[in-house]
């Protein structure tokens, strides 16, 4: 920015001693005015179309990428299309993202990072049950409030995955003490 205003001075001397114009800077641009590198959603595996314990394993996995994604962005519309709407602590999540980043606020770190799933099978869902360790976060309520630092945790969640091939959903959250 100060090299931008040393070249209009200098420009705007310059074109005191001639009848031309003095040159106006360029308006800011979308892509050079982000501060920060576009991120992409996360693509789905293969494997985690496939009707399978694998499948349902891979299809978790997944959905903490997108929700790790949700939560650094605020952009939950794969995270919505991903949880079932019965899922109310998906819902929750949803819900947080959403109106914190349209307050002005943010979240930055607080990545879950899962371990070895156990998978049970039922007729009409699958249950992953592993050990979520939340990264130190630093999270932003709205524009007008201060910051809040959270340290790393760990905690023990169930998952609940239903559907199947390309129609799977996060049914349910249980959280459980690690």
């Amino acid at each position: 920015m100060r090299f931008g205003g040393i070249v209009l001075a200098a420009a705007l001397t310059l074109g005191a001693c001639s009848s031309d114009p003095a040159p106006r800077e360029p308006e800011p641009s979308a892509s050079t005015t982000t501060a920060t590198p576009a991120v992409a959603v996360p693509t789905m595996p293969p494997q985690a179309s496939e009707d399978s314990p694998e499948g349902a394993a891979a299809f978790v996995k997944h959905y903490v990428d997108v929700f790790n994604y949700a939560a650094a962005t605020g952009d939950v519309e794969e995270l919505r299309r991903l949880s079932a709407p019965s899922c109310e602590g998906c819902e929750r999540y949803i819900s947080l993202y959403e109106d914190t980043y349209k307050a002005g606020g943010y979240f930055k770190g607080g990545d879950w990072k899962i371990g070895d799933l156990k998978l049970q099978e039922d007729p009409n869902e699958t249950f992953a049950t592993t050990d979520v360790e939340v990264a130190p976060t630093t999270y932003l309520r709205n524009s007008t409030s201060s910051p809040t630092d959270g340290p790393t945790t760990r905690t023990t969640i169930t998952f609940g995955v239903v559907g199947s091939s390309d129609s799977k959903s996060i049914s349910q959250l249980a959280l459980g003490e690690a």
